[in-house]
């Protein structure tokens, strides 16, 4: 029998169990404001497409900013990569359809001439492109001339360092990327027993040019030793390294005053090239300084899924709903993925992909997630996609009128275009409710505009990576990328899982992709910041708008800002120098040799270490 004091003790404890459960859990509700987008106002720069800095000739004086490009500027081709580059870089970049358009001002001499080979004259051109080199501006051949112009062709080989044409056609067995080139150190694109085939998806075949002793190599087909022994000429006094017998794909030579740079293959014909354009720059200098935008996303697009969609095939499939799915399955490995990682989300909600089958979209739902996404300071916007046969304007009214009864405060900051045309998406903007949307989030096209600004002021921004595919050629873009703009965007779909095709598209296929893609490939670039779209957006409007000048004095490089609002961020690239101290702005080490500066203040000033200093001693 209990005693009355042990019969309160017990009571006691129990009801002090239940308090500490049970307040707590009741507090986070009340204080949890999950009908408000925390994001509205931290992430609102009054930037707009008005402060876009484009740079001028007039720009140039006080910048030294500026290139010139030989070739076709059309949408899709090299010359759309170039100019495209040259905008992120603040530069100015005039244009030419041919050298013999082109005559150079010696009193404001381009920092390079970046040629698309197939606007070449070779019978003319090559001599004036060396006329050029004589008066100390670099060359940059953007792709090279067919194997067989090259090879009749001395002065060429000359300028490109291209000491013999080994083969006019050979297949590589994989392509090594040099160190200090790109960030990200030494890659090695080849297949070993552990990758599936289809990882390699590269470019192998290549005319075989052996490059000279005096030049710098930056990235070369891979071969057996044997192989690269039996097609070796050396010729007598040449002193050549290993990697220069090599197939040559990027590399530079010095010929006359100038640098010239050698592209074997298309690698500057998509935005896959903006990194490799900057790291030349950095080639010709002792140091290189650019803007970048300092944003790392993870955007799940379509979930949650709000309806019991496709019921029968993901019964089967789970044995489950399509809601208990995203809620018991998708939503722990997601959000596992980002907190291993230190990822911030964003996720793209799907109240109904199509209306036909009498589901409705479930608000419980919805208020269950949303306070997840409040707690966890994670991002929600509305993706557009739809099934075929769904009329697109009758969904979004539908998805409209589901979100204004259950959260018509929440305002949506950004819009994944899924599958709708660019003509469906304008009208779908113009909608009430989407007065507020400041992003415009789109699949991956390499041919585009990284960012860029869209109607009504919204910023664009792409997909850069798929979560559940890594090639090799995937690989060297986003690095590419991340060198030229500290920028990534992962995205992460759901819609296989609720419309699955065939039986890869299982989550428990897909979600061991994304994590190990996620957890391995970004791990070189953690100093960049991690960001949801609305975060990205303020980083993308503040690094468009910005405009600034440097110098450097001995061992101080001083940078003036202009267009500047609280933050701005660059990549530092030296040789070998560390920095010291700075003043008006922070630094981080990415590498050896590169920093992420982040400005704080319109004037910034880096103080470099500089040569160790020599002491001498006298000797007794």
């Amino acid at each position: 029998m209990v005693s009355r004091r042990n019969f309160f003790s017990i009571t006691l404890i129990m009801l002090v169990v239940v308090f500490m459960f049970q307040v707590p859990e009741v507090i986070k509700n009340q204080v949890n404001n999950y009908g408000e987008n925390e994001y509205v106002e931290i992430t609102d720069t009054g930037l707009t497409e008005k402060s876009v800095y484009t740079a001028s000739e007039a720009d140039v004086e006080d910048t030294g900013r500026f290139v010139v490009f030989i070739g076709d500027t059309g949408e899709g081709s090299v010359g759309s990569v170039v100019r495209e580059w040259s905008f992120y870089t603040k530069r100015y970049m005039e244009s030419y359809k041919s050298v013999k358009e082109y005559e150079p001002d010696p009193g404001n001499l381009p920092e390079a001439v970046l040629v698309d080979s197939k606007s070449l004259d070779m019978k003319k051109d090559i001599s004036v492109l060396g006329s050029y080199t004589e008066k100390g501006i670099h060359i940059i051949f953007c792709n090279l001339p067919e194997v067989t112009e090259v090879s009749k062709n001395p002065k060429l080989r000359m300028m490109l360092g291209i000491k013999g044409v080994i083969r006019e056609k050979i297949k590589v067995e994989g392509i090594r990327l040099m160190e200090g080139f790109l960030l990200g150190g030494l890659k090695e694109y080849i297949l070993d027993e552990t990758m599936e085939k289809t990882q390699q998806d590269m470019d192998l075949v290549m005319p075989w040019y052996r490059i000279s002793g005096g030049a710098k190599m930056f990235m070369h087909g891979m071969m057996e030793d044997e192989d690269v022994e039996a097609c070796y000429m050396m010729t007598e006094g040449d002193v050549i390294t290993k990697n220069q017998n090599l197939p040559a794909v990027i590399w530079r030579n010095k010929y006359q005053n100038a640098m010239v740079f050698g592209v074997n293959g298309e690698y500057l014909s998509t935005n896959a090239g903006l990194g490799i354009l900057s790291a030349m720059m950095v080639e010709l200098k002792k140091y290189d300084i650019y803007p970048v935008i300092n944003a790392q996303n993870l955007v799940v697009v379509n979930f949650p899924d709000l309806a019991n969609e496709n019921e029968a095939e993901i019964m089967k499939r789970y044995s489950r709903s399509l809601k208990a799915v995203c809620r018991d399955i998708v939503w722990p490995g997601v959000v596992s993925v980002a907190q291993q990682n230190s990822r911030k989300l964003t996720c793209m909600i799907a109240p109904q992909m199509e209306y036909q089958d009498n589901l409705n979209p479930e608000e419980d739902t919805l208020v269950y997630y949303m306070k997840l996404f409040q707690e966890q300071n994670i991002e929600m916007g509305l993706s557009g996609t739809y099934r075929k046969g769904t009329d697109v304007s009758t969904k979004l009214d539908k998805d409209i009128e589901f979100l204004d009864g259950v959260v018509p405060e929440y305002s949506m900051l950004s819009f994944y275009q899924g599958n709708m045309s660019d003509e469906e998406l304008e009208d779908a903007l113009k909608r009430k409710r989407f007065a507020q949307v400041r992003t415009i989030f789109t699949d991956d096209n390499k041919s585009e505009q990284l960012v860029s600004y869209g109607q009504d002021n919204m910023v664009k921004q792409r997909s850069i990576n798929d979560g559940y595919s890594h090639t090799f050629s995937e690989n060297l873009r986003m690095i590419s990328i991340q060198t030229a703009l500290g920028y990534s965007n992962i995205q992460v779909d759901i819609n296989p899982i609720a419309y699955p095709v065939t039986e890869e598209d299982s989550w428990e296929k897909l979600s061991r992709k994304f994590a190990g893609n996620t957890s391995t490939y970004w791990k070189t670039f953690s100093k960049f910041e991690k960001t949801t779209l609305s975060e990205s957006d303020a980083h993308i409007r503040k690094f468009l708008a910005l405009n600034y000048k440097q110098e450097k004095k001995g061992n101080t490089i001083s940078l003036e800002l202009s267009n500047f609002q609280e933050e701005a961020w660059f990549i530092l690239r030296t040789q070998g120098e560390d920095i010291k101290y700075a003043e008006g702005a922070e630094f981080e080490k990415i590498e050896d040799g590169a920093y992420l500066i982040t400005a704080t203040e319109p004037k910034v000033q880096l103080e470099l270490e500089g040569e160790q200093e020599r002491y001498y001693y006298q000797l007794d």
